[in-house]
């Protein structure tokens, strides 16, 4: 996959892409002012707010993540793969019921876009996950996170391919998510809701820091921080995982934080409603 495919223009297996973009990002932020400025626009006077985002509806993710959430009392959203899934589909409807966003991550999960059109992606991938979702879990926010975070589509230079899945989507979702970026202020979620900014503190190694630093930015600016997992494991494995602890240390910082916790369809509906 061409490293121009992905948001930052790295590759995900960039480990320092994340940080170092994160880095240049707090040192920008001028503390304080839009803080201030935003505070009270999230409910309850909440400082920022917060989605906990889970890609690609893994096993581990029933097993651990959404015991943990329901004991804290946070909705979570999970973007599902219904190739991963369905065996479990029984399980996933209790986590809906639970008061979870089920949301569109695909039927397959493909990254490498270049193969497909238009046409070729929403009937394959999205129209039919979509309709899965209605099927089996009813009316649910229509949000949706790229594979891989990945977001060209087809053939062409970069600008016509990303394009391209914008408009794609814009014809059946409120939002869509990628994987590496900074926290999304309100202007930019109005600006561009299909090119959300998610970040996973826990991609590049089982650490608390960058998930600490990405909160504190949010915190600073009053924005909207989502925080992307994948598997939830009892002990990291390697790129992508969160071990049990340092899930659970993220999620400690978020209860300490002062944040409005919420799926993202919550958190879209809030700043489509406000001005």
């Amino acid at each position: 996959m061409p490293q121009s495919d992905h948001l930052l223009g790295a590759p995900r297996s960039a480990a320092v892409s994340r940080r170092a973009l994160l880095g240049v990002v707090l040192l920008a932020a001028a503390p304080g002012v839009a803080q201030a400025r935003r505070r009270s626009f999230w409910p309850g006077g909440a400082r920022f707010a917060v989605s906990l985002t889970y890609d690609d509806g893994l096993d581990s993710q029933l097993q651990y993540a959404v015991p943990e959430l329901d004991r804290r009392g946070y909705k979570a959203t999970f973007f599902l793969t219904e190739e991963n899934m369905a065996a479990r589909l029984p399980d996933w409807e209790v986590v809906a019921q639970h008061g979870h966003e089920i949301a569109n991550h695909t039927v397959h999960h493909p990254c490498d876009l270049r193969k497909f059109d238009a046409r070729s992606l929403e009937t394959r991938e999205l129209a039919p996950m979509a309709r899965f979702i209605r099927q089996y879990f009813g009316r649910q926010p229509r949000t949706f996170a790229y594979p891989c975070g990945f977001i060209g589509l087809g053939q062409g230079d970069n600008h016509t391919r990303f394009a391209r899945y914008e408009h794609l989507l814009r014809h059946d979702f409120l939002a869509a998510r990628t994987t590496a970026g900074p926290p999304n202020t309100i202007a930019a979620v109005r600006a561009d809701p299909l090119r959300l900014a998610g970040f996973e503190p826990t991609y590049d190694a089982d650490v608390v820091a960058p998930g600490r630093r990405y909160l504190e930015l949010a915190e600073r600016e009053g924005a909207w921080a989502i925080l992307v997992f994948h598997d939830v494991v009892p002990k990291w494995r390697g790129e992508g995982d969160a071990s049990l602890k340092t899930h659970s240390a993220v999620l400690d910082l978020v209860e300490k934080s002062g944040a409005w916790c919420a799926p993202m369809g919550a958190v879209m509906k809030r700043i489509r409603g406000r001005r």
